[in-house]
């Protein structure tokens, strides 16, 4: 009986630990869905257009951000980029599907996680400049790394492999 007690009681908390790195990564996940979401998800008619506005999009990224990870984020102008692109060439933008691939090893800290990410993005002209553009789908990939912070998952670092103007110059 104590045998038989003590291998459920080891299964049980094998099963519950694994569920909670379940969660974890969900949870990790979801704030990198929402990063880029953010990054990626916009209306050309909603741009504001003085530094006012540029400075104060750029801050609404910091909830994602550990400060590390925010100040990467901003000297690479990441936000402000595919603004920018969208803004110049009259495009809205909108994220289609997003899909993370866990890349942790063993040997990773704890409250860590890395992944490969891909992202579909719709692109649509904002108006009647572009009557024979139709919709289309761009796919940018990257890394990140995810970090829990006081009990919150932060992006540490966000690798996005080349930049939006670079697909957006092949497609025109």
């Amino acid at each position: 009986v104590v045998v038989g007690s003590l291998i459920l009681t080891c299964s049980l908390l094998f099963m519950a630990s694994d569920y909670s790195t379940r969660s974890d990564e969900a949870a990790a996940i979801k704030v990198g869905v929402n990063l880029k979401k953010m990054q990626y998800e916009i209306q050309v008619a909603d741009i504001g257009t003085t530094i006012e506005d540029i400075i104060k999009e750029q801050e609404e990224f910091k909830p994602f951000l550990t400060e590390q990870g925010y100040v990467v984020f901003a000297a690479n102008r990441q936000s402000a980029i595919a603004t920018g692109h969208a803004m110049k060439n009259k495009l809205n933008m909108k994220v289609k599907h997003i899909e993370f691939e866990n890349m942790n090893q063993d040997n990773m800290e704890k409250d860590t996680f890395s992944f490969r990410y891909s992202i579909d993005i719709e692109l649509s002209p904002s108006g009647l400049n572009y009557s024979s553009w139709r919709v289309s789908v761009v796919t940018k990939t990257g890394q990140m790394s995810v970090v829990k912070q006081n009990d919150e998952w932060k992006v540490l670092k966000d690798l996005d492999n080349g930049f939006i103007a670079d697909i957006l110059s092949k497609m025109m």
